[in-house]
């Protein structure tokens, strides 16, 4: 909702988020994160609290190709919540919609390594890591390669359904459109 605009941007602009967001760290005005937020998008979400509606985070999926079967994706969440699970919890869901709503083979993420160290835990379980370019991008002061992420539906599909279906069984943080 247009409600939502001062807290996406602020989140997008946050000092602990704008290196792993699509600005990598440069600056943007607001005008032109709004015309941003929409360009190349093929759905997002604002991330709630179940218990109160609190925002919590946003994700994305963007610059699809339904002709190749793959599309990207992207996760922001308040930094106060690393490491608290919600970032499992609404891929989860956001995996699960997409995956039902569109017939993509694969949805990607690409991520700094330094970004990447934080997310090792879930490879050949969540995702694999499909590439990499080398000492790709400048970051605090070196080179850092760029990770391809993967979510592939025939590895999603086995079991990303039930653990979504026990997630949703206990008070959750679920996540509702934009517009």
């Amino acid at each position: 909702m247009p409600t939502d605009h001062d807290y996406l941007y602020q989140l997008a602009t946050h000092p602990d988020i704008t290196w792993r967001w699509r600005y990598r760290g440069q600056s943007i005005g607001y005008d032109t994160f709004l015309q941003q937020l929409w360009g190349g998008t093929l759905v997002h979400f604002v991330v709630e609290r179940r218990d109160g509606g609190q925002r919590v985070g946003y994700v994305q999926a963007f610059d699809a190709s339904e002709r190749h079967g793959w599309c990207h994706f992207a996760v922001m969440l308040d930094p106060m919540l690393e490491r608290s699970g919600w970032a499992i919890e609404c891929l989860a869901l956001f995996f699960n919609y997409v995956f039902t709503a569109w017939n993509f083979r694969k949805l990607y993420a690409v991520v700094l390594e330094n970004n990447y160290e934080e997310l090792h835990s879930g490879a050949g379980t969540w995702f694999i890591t499909e590439g990499r370019l080398a000492e790709h991008e400048w970051f605090a002061g070196r080179y850092w390669d760029l990770v391809f992420l993967t979510v592939r539906r025939e590895d999603w599909e086995p079991s990303g359904p039930a653990l979504v279906a026990k997630l949703t069984e206990r008070p959750a943080g679920p996540v509702r459109e934009t517009a």
